[in-house]
């Protein structure tokens, strides 16, 4: 995976998570991680095709996940319920849509899928063995994981 590819995915998360929930964001350290992904509560999932192939994942658990949808509905949510997880899904989308915006401005030519929402407990996500990065967000909410694996030809 080329690291290029992975910038735009943190500062696209890290510009978009700040106006949806009007607090300051900051990017943890860089990790590289293996391909199964344990979740911590609610993760959205959002796949990535064209010139690279694979998927971003943003991670959180189930707390931060209802303050977030709540800062952004401007009410409160006391379970993940339809509203609160099309919130998530849309935010996820929104995240990953301008990161690709702006990759494929650089050059590149990247198409995302629709978000898929996955909540519970107990939950592994895997897939294709991606190598894949990862850099944690710290809101005012808790923190969001993003988790970046694309194959490149």
């Amino acid at each position: 995976m080329r690291f290029a590819y992975v910038q735009p995915f943190v500062e696209s998360a890290r510009k978009i998570l700040a106006e949806a929930v009007s607090g300051r964001i900051v990017a943890g350290d860089l990790r590289l991680s293996s391909a199964a992904v344990p979740s911590r509560g609610v993760t959205a999932i959002v796949g990535v095709t064209g010139e690279g192939e694979g998927r971003v994942i943003f991670d959180m658990d189930k707390e931060t996940a209802l303050r977030i949808a709540s800062a952004m509905n401007g009410e409160p949510f006391g379970e993940l319920d339809e509203l609160a997880k099309d919130t998530l899904s849309e935010l996820a989308g929104m995240m990953t849509g301008n990161a690709v915006s702006v990759l494929n401005d650089g050059g590149h030519c990247l198409r995302v899928s629709p978000p898929t929402l996955f909540a519970g407990e107990n939950v592994s996500i895997s897939g294709r063995a991606l190598e894949a990065l990862v850099v944690p967000l710290d809101t005012p909410f808790g923190e969001v994981a993003v988790n970046v694996a694309i194959a490149t030809s």
